[in-house]
């Protein structure tokens, strides 16, 4: 995947929910163009705030490696991801 993949699969998303009924939030705010990925969520209240985040200020320039990305999945879901509302619509080879 080069650099610019990430722009065309966005760009294509877009021109296709364009020829669609469904709800087209993708730019509703502002132009999108960057990519989100969560690393982590907790379940719970952190009850070590200041051990956790010396932590991470440990790792910040660790080289955890890398990996490619081989598919991406389109999901319909709320806001928190919350499990009852995930749906994958589509899975996507890349």
């Amino acid at each position: 995947m080069n650099h610019e993949s990430l722009n065309i699969i966005r760009n294509n998303l877009r021109e296709n929910f364009k020829n669609t009924t469904l709800e087209q939030s993708i730019d509703k705010r502002y132009s999108i163009q960057t990519a989100h990925a969560t690393i982590c969520r907790f379940s719970d209240k952190l009850n070590q705030k200041s051990e956790f985040l010396k932590s991470v200020e440990d790792f910040r320039n660790y080289d955890f490696g890398s990996f490619k990305v081989k598919n991406l999945e389109l999901v319909y879901n709320d806001w928190y991801q919350k499990e009852k509302h995930v749906r994958r619509l589509f899975d996507f080879s890349i």
